[in-house]
């Protein structure tokens, strides 16, 4: 099979021929995966040299893994999980503070009412953020961000997962939660740019 015809398979189709022993489609889900995985993975360290080195232990997995994967699932909720769950090591590793859950400690007043203004909130900042993703600014803000915020915002904003996919990665949080947190996440991600930007920094987001 050609390149071409390995770059338009879904990733369970090319994970069915992996099972079937082809390494070239395997390269082709590493192509696919390589820097959305090492770009999530950083957004749970922000360590970028150990994040390449989880991101490589966890392709390794993966392919030592791809024979049990069950064509049913989704391949990428599969891999997302498996790679967060090495993320999460490597910080308990390091003793580091983990926030791997949602809880009702950051719940905060006005969170009945989030759900319907969340699909808005991320759309304006998927606009405004298109021009703005290099910006000095706004690496330093959201490295700022509490870690599971961080990952809400790779994954929905810059990955542009469903809230279902996400949920999934996440543990099974529910949506309603999930949103109310995006809600924070976009929130705390404005005031932090205020600070590093100025007045013209509250408006990116």
């Amino acid at each position: 099979m050609t390149d071409e015809g390995l770059a338009e398979r879904s990733d369970e189709e090319l994970v069915g021929m992996c099972q079937q022993g082809s390494l070239t489609a395997f390269e082709e889900l590493y192509r696919r995966y390589q820097r959305p995985i090492l770009a999530y993975i950083y957004q749970i360290t922000r360590n970028y040299e150990e994040s390449g080195c989880i991101a490589q232990d966890v392709f390794l997995k993966v392919f030592e893994n791809v024979g049990r994967f069950d064509l049913e699932r989704r391949f990428s909720t599969w891999f997302y999980t498996i790679a967060r769950n090495a993320s999460i090591d490597y910080l308990q590793s390091r003793r580091r503070r983990v926030m791997v859950s949602f809880t009702d400690i950051d719940r905060q007043p006005g969170d009945d009412v989030i759900v319907n203004t969340t699909e808005a909130s991320t759309e304006n900042v998927i606009n405004n953020l298109s021009r703005t993703e290099a910006n000095q600014a706004l690496s330093e803000a959201l490295a700022e961000l509490p870690q599971i915020y961080r990952e809400i915002v790779e994954l929905i904003i810059f990955q542009s997962m469903s809230y279902e996919a996400a949920s999934q990665i996440l543990g099974g949080v529910s949506l309603g939660t999930l949103r109310s947190r995006m809600f924070h996440a976009l929130r705390q991600l404005r005031q932090l740019l205020s600070h590093y930007a100025g007045v013209d920094g509250a408006g990116l987001v």
